[in-house]
């Protein structure tokens, strides 16, 4: 503060604020007014910069400095209340991890009276104007609701004029985590009433770029054709590339507050790449429909197919932290307004109707798990609450414990449809040792898995760790040997897993599979890598290769969903046909 802020009561009830000067590092703010018995806010703003709301919301990125006053004035009850504003925005900017809009200038005026209003906007890049919108509204007289309604339910005249960058308008849709960039116009005309508009008009882009900073979604080349006709937004045309695949369709979007917005989209997807982070990447082929209307739920529905999909996990730790249920935080959304709310909200949370299956190519990994999975899973509930039931089996993969490396002989994770997404998995892997054959059993929830070695012959888990590790029994240990026995026991008591040294050259080859495998005198391979992809859905074709100059190749046709055939050649003369039928009971 400039200087101190003083507060007095007034006669009559209620407070005042004399005029005080909050100094920012750039720019300042003039506040003054008076609340209690009714609202009096006077706001100057002079050379306000923009990024300071980044420090509320980071994902924001706005830029720009602000120079303006707003003078609103409510008086006691449900008396309509007078505002004004003036507003200049200088260079104003949105920046995103993948995005930086050019920057543009805006100029706002409006006034709010209970006779009437007006808001006329330009935005102007580099000096020609790109945007100019116009209104002007009537509230309807004196008892006919409160001011609110009163002023959705006023008659509506004006018109919007655009043809700029994309990033603009989207700053104002609050989405903080996406980012729409490329040049968009729109030319349209309106009149009707605020909670149900009339429009008449036309949108245009043919070179969009969207992006989903949370999950690295990318769409490219995006071309939207629209009309406004009536309430709605009749969309035309909607085509983008996903990475190699595409996404395209058509729908309706009604801009009717009191009909609840009614929304109509549906969306064709052919591998599209709708996932590409760290942790998650899916390529996606299916129909999706997003619907909305005043005698229906807001629904997500479709019918899903991943060609590829990969998650890669960490386990942050084995604490449990306590959930309290039944808390909910200020201002978040808890369902759908009711019908008779005037001007109904667009809805913030979805009902959800998702089939999601993949044949093969659901790759797995991280805690030392590399694998591959088919999957058959239902997404229902809510976006807020999601419920997902069905199941995963492995088809094929390894599991790294403390340096060794286990071939995964049966896996499945079971999505029960709980209010937490916490499956049950059930994974057995194996691996051989001089003379016993050593299994790892992985049972229990995501959240707290639990392993155990077992062995052929039976023996404690002591004495097969000291096999598996040092190639004798635990009585003949030293002790630097025995150290590395109980931190392996410890490794395994706590939930196991490994490093991955290899997932960020998998990653950047683009390899569907990538192991190490151990030396194998029978045929005459050394230690060796296997670097596996599939030609289609149906044929997965792997090459091994050592330093010694081994290299075999190893094929392997799906015939159905049960009976492979596996076909291997090797450079040292080996070579073998095998089929391969797999049956669940």
């Amino acid at each position: 503060l400039q200087n101190p802020a003083e507060l007095r009561s007034i006669a009559g009830g209620g407070w005042r604020l004399a005029p005080v000067t909050v100094v920012l590092p750039q720019g300042n703010v003039r506040l003054a007014g008076r609340f209690g018995d009714g609202l009096v806010v006077q706001a100057r703003m002079a050379n306000l910069d923009l990024s300071i709301a980044n420090a509320f919301s980071p994902d924001l990125g706005l830029g720009g400095r602000v120079t303006g006053a707003l003078d609103f004035v409510q008086p006691s009850g449900a008396s309509f209340p007078r505002a004004d504003l003036r507003v200049n925005i200088d260079r104003f900017t949105r920046t995103g991890i993948a995005t930086l809009s050019s920057p543009v200038d805006i100029r706002a005026q409006g006034t709010l009276r209970p006779e009437g209003g007006a808001l006329n906007a330009v935005i102007r890049r580099r000096g020609p104007v790109i945007g100019r919108l116009q209104a002007q509204l009537q509230p309807l007289p004196p008892g006919t609701g409160s001011w609110t309604q009163r002023l959705l339910a006023a008659p509506l005249s004006g018109g919007v004029r655009y043809n700029g960058p994309a990033e603009v308008l989207w700053s104002l849709s609050g989405l903080t985590s996406q980012q729409l960039s490329g040049p968009l116009g729109i030319a349209a005309d309106f009149s009707g009433r605020v909670q149900r508009p009339q429009l008449n008009g036309v949108l245009r882009a043919n070179n969009l770029t969207f992006v989903d900073e949370t999950y690295g979604t990318r769409l490219t080349n995006m071309a939207v054709q629209g009309r406004f006709t009536g309430s709605s937004l009749q969309l035309t045309q909607i085509n983008a590339r996903a990475g190699e695949g595409t996404v395209s369709g058509q729908g309706s979007v009604d801009l009717a507050s009191d009909a609840g917005f009614p929304i109509d989209v549906r969306l064709n997807l052919n591998n599209a790449q709708l996932a590409r982070s760290d942790a998650l990447g899916a390529t996606v082929s299916g129909e999706i429909a997003v619907t909305n209307g005043p005698n229906q739920p807001a629904r997500i529905t479709g019918d899903l197919r991943l060609p590829e999909a990969r998650y890669r996990f960490i386990r942050q730790g084995s604490a449990e932290v306590a959930v309290l249920e039944g808390v909910r935080r200020r201002g978040e959304p808890v369902g759908r307004p009711e019908e008779d709310e005037a001007g109904a909200e667009p809805p913030s949370i979805w009902n959800l109707d998702l089939r999601v299956r993949a044949d093969n190519q659901v790759f797995v990994s991280g805690m030392g798990l590399e694998s591959e999975w088919e999957t058959d899973l239902r997404v229902t509930g809510t976006s807020n609450d999601p419920r997902v039931t069905g199941q995963a089996e492995v088809i094929r993969g390894t599991y790294s414990f403390a340096g060794r490396r286990f071939e995964i002989t049966n896996g499945q994770i079971a999505f029960t449809g709980g209010r937490q997404i916490d499956p049950q998995i059930q994974i057995t892997a194996s691996t051989e040792v001089d003379d016993i054959t050593a299994t790892l059993n992985v049972t229990g929830s995501s959240s707290n898995p639990q392993i155990a070695l077992t062995s052929t012959p039976a023996l404690p888990q002591d004495e097969i760790l000291a096999r598996l590790f040092f190639g004798g029994s635990v009585t003949d240990l030293s002790a630097t040997q025995a150290l590395q026995l109980a931190a392996s026991l410890n490794s395994l008591r706590g939930g196991g897993g490994g490093l991955n040294p290899l997932g960020k050259l998998q990653s950047a080859s683009g390899i569907d599979r990538l192991r190490i495998l151990g030396s194998d005198e029978a045929t005459g391979r050394g230690t060796a890598i296997a670097a596996g992809f599939y030609i289609s859905n149906d044929i997965y074709l792997e090459i091994v290769t050592d330093a010694r100059g081994f290299t075999a190749t190893q094929i392997e046709i799906a015939l159905s969903r049960a009976l492979s055939v596996l076909s291997q050649a090797s450079s040292y003369g080996g070579s073998g046909v095998s089929v391969r039928y797999r049956k669940e009971y």
